[in-house]
């Protein structure tokens, strides 16, 4: 019996790897909470800033890590471990090269940029110390990732989600008191803490017999195949920033801190669909590798997905209903950003739906439809948060309500080209996806509206 049970746990990894990645995600929460209860809205919107930069930054490995996380379950899934271990040696040793030179070009710059202000003057010193900051932690943050990706993708979701969990009670730790310590400084510290906690954590097996491997037409190859996926990745990166481009060009710094909350109700909130979906998307790379079978892939991506929307649209009603009470005792500061928040969480819970539905255009390679759809979104976010602030009020509501409405129509447009692609049912499509939160939220809003 013991041993069955053992058995059922390991089957349903995603299952533990959801619980230990809503749990970091809470932890994260929690000190992000805590943060905005020492430190004022305005250096906070700095810190926004230089995280944004940061942000950027990831993209300076030109899509090396992209095929790498692409082809390497394929290759496992074939048996290939002479490719899978060239993939991994090859991306490693490129991400090195291309973060030192990072590291010495911008170091180099904020040091000339800010020579003058530093010590001198306490909004130049925070510019100073953020940017200075965003080439160490991006290099961290990236060799953090591919090493959490290789244990989930060797099979051993499990390990992942216990390390997870542990190097981030630690990073809280070492966060809080960070913050105590040194107020706005400290913001830092939990994102580099746990950045390298995971990478020593995960060393054995991520990077067991990994070697530096300075293959140069192999990593041309690697360029050329991740490029298409690098080049959706920063397109989506820029739909995710177009809302905080909109604030620093329209609104201001300060505004930028006050929508850190909305941000943080996104951000905590999308964790919980986009790991369910990056553990199926493993599985079904791994299901497509060995039978490239088109009608199974997306047969199972329903059921995985119609999971995927129950579980985003019971979290994020919750958060919903709890946010303005929560934001009101812990965040009194930032209860400007508290309707902002809401209405970014009803758009997380309808483009949540459809996560892996996207990936599947990933999986298959298509990879003019990912970009396409990745520009469709960035030109929606584009027009209808610019236009809702310019054109009805300057406020960072108009802006959720932008992003909102953009992430809907991508989410809708995605299912529509998935059907037509494939001729597979759209209504189907829609009922496996959009049903499960949409039966949630209506009632669940309906009842919200009545009450308050």
């Amino acid at each position: 019996m013991f041993t069955k049970i053992i058995e059922k746990i390991k089957n349903a990894d995603f299952i533990l790897v959801t619980l230990s990645t809503v749990a970091c995600s809470a932890m994260s929460f929690v000190f992000s909470v805590y943060n905005k209860s020492i430190v004022a809205t305005k250096p906070l919107g700095i810190y926004s800033t230089c995280l944004l930069a940061m942000t950027y930054m990831n993209y300076a490995q030109f899509g090396v890590l992209n095929a790498y996380n692409r082809d390497y379950p394929q290759a496992l899934g074939r048996r290939d471990m002479a490719e899978a271990n060239k993939l991994k040696n090859t991306a490693m040793t490129f991400m090195v090269i291309v973060y030192t030179i990072i590291f010495v070009l911008f170091e180099a710059w904020v040091a000339i940029h800010y020579r003058g202000a530093i010590g001198s003057d306490t909004e130049g010193t925070y510019y100073a110390f953020g940017y200075m900051l965003c080439p160490i932690m991006i290099f961290l943050k990236s060799f953090d990732d591919m090493s959490n990706a290789t244990v989930k993708m060797n099979g051993h979701y499990n390990k992942s989600a216990i390390i997870g969990f542990v190097r981030t009670v630690i990073a809280l730790i070492i966060g809080v008191i960070a913050i105590n310590v040194s107020g706005y400084y400290g913001l830092y510290a939990m994102t580099i803490a746990s950045a390298l906690l995971g990478i020593i954590m995960f060393r054995s097996e991520a990077f067991a017999g990994a070697k530096l491997t300075f293959d140069i037409p192999y990593m041309k190859l690697m360029i050329i195949g991740g490029l298409p996926l690098l080049i959706n990745s920063l397109i989506w990166t820029i739909v995710q920033s177009v809302d905080k481009f909109v604030i620093l060009g329209f609104l201001s710094t300060e505004a930028l801190g006050v929508y850190s909350v909305p941000l943080m109700g996104f951000t905590t909130m999308v964790l919980v669909p986009q790991t369910i979906s990056q553990v199926f998307y493993i599985k079904v790379s791994h299901l497509y590798g060995a039978n490239h079978d088109e009608n199974e892939l997306l047969n199972k991506a329903a059921y995985f997905t119609r999971i995927t929307a129950l579980i985003s649209g019971a979290a994020c009603l919750f958060v919903f209903y709890v946010m303005p009470v929560f934001v009101h005792f812990f965040m009194p500061m930032y209860t400007d950003g508290t309707k902002a928040t809401q209405i970014l969480v009803i758009g997380v819970a309808i483009y949540s739906t459809t996560m892996l539905y996207g990936n599947i255009f990933s999986v298959l390679k298509l990879n003019k439809s990912l970009i396409a759809n990745s520009i469709a979104l960035c030109i929606f976010n584009a027009i209808f948060s610019s236009s809702l602030v310019l054109f009805v009020e300057r406020s960072i509501n108009m802006v959720a309500i932008g992003t909102g409405l953009s992430y809907a129509l991508y989410s809708l447009l995605l299912v529509i080209k998935l059907s037509k692609r494939f001729k597979f049912s759209l209504w189907k499509l829609l009922i496996n996806s959009w049903g499960p939160a949409v039966s949630i939220l209506v009632p669940g809003l309906a009842v919200y509206s009545v009450i308050f």
